[in-house]
């Protein structure tokens, strides 16, 4: 970064550590012929928070985003090889990773945003299961839940809907177990098929499911400055 005259990659690694691509029109043929097998993916939602990697910010998505998922419990690419500072799928790597120069950023600029991939690109045409996303989509959209947490922009305004919330959220774990034992998906696809799980997402609304005295409930998130 910053290097001057510098014209090559030095293989840092920075920019895969930061987190995997998010996948175009022109990754599809990579994801058909499983040279990025689906289950490496995961989908970021329509109106889920999710980080503008190019602004640096995070922003409520005005439309889902594919992407590659991250390993050992870090945002790092899945394909990063840490110990050779490379990429295990160098020759079939998407678009934005194509396209990456931390020198000159403005192809991935020009790029980041258009033509990018969704799941009915990928799973409409799989019969029984695109019908389950889209399901899945209505009753667990984020829109939904926005307007149920914030209950007419009232502070706490999600104790109002508690149950709603905790209905939805009951919801989206049980087709994900549907599908996983009656369906025989596999377990590693429910992020990519369903998108996370809203007990992990609920977070973005300052709520956290919890469990106490044996049954389940919604508490703000307690943040370090709040002691």
């Amino acid at each position: 970064m910053n290097d001057g005259n510098r014209s090559h990659c030095r293989r840092c690694g920075v920019c895969c550590e930061k987190g995997g691509p998010s996948l175009h029109h022109e990754d599809r043929l990579l994801v058909d012929r499983g040279d990025i097998p689906a289950q490496y993916l995961f989908t970021l939602r329509k109106g889920e928070l999710a980080r503008d990697n190019v602004k640096g910010i995070l922003v409520p998505l005005a439309e889902e985003i594919i992407k590659i998922k991250g390993q050992n419990g870090r945002w790092t690419c899945r394909f990063y090889d840490a110990q050779d500072r490379g990429c295990r799928i160098y020759a079939h790597r998407p678009l934005e990773c194509r396209v990456l120069n931390c020198r000159d950023t403005s192809r991935i600029e020009q790029v980041y945003e258009t033509g990018r991939l969704n799941r009915r690109d990928l799973l409409a045409q799989v019969q029984g299961l695109w019908e389950l996303v889209e399901d899945h989509e209505r009753r667990c959209s984020y829109a939904e839940l926005s307007s149920r947490v914030r209950d007419g922009s009232r502070e706490n305004g999600w104790l109002n809907q508690e149950e709603a919330i905790l209905e939805t959220m009951r919801y989206d774990a049980h087709i994900r177990q549907l599908t996983v034992e009656k369906a025989g998906l596999d377990a590693d696809m429910l992020d990519f098929v369903f998108g996370r799980p809203l007990t992990e997402t609920i977070r973005m609304f300052d709520i956290q499911l919890v469990k106490k005295n044996g049954s389940y409930g919604l508490v703000p998130v307690q943040r370090a400055e709040d002691g």
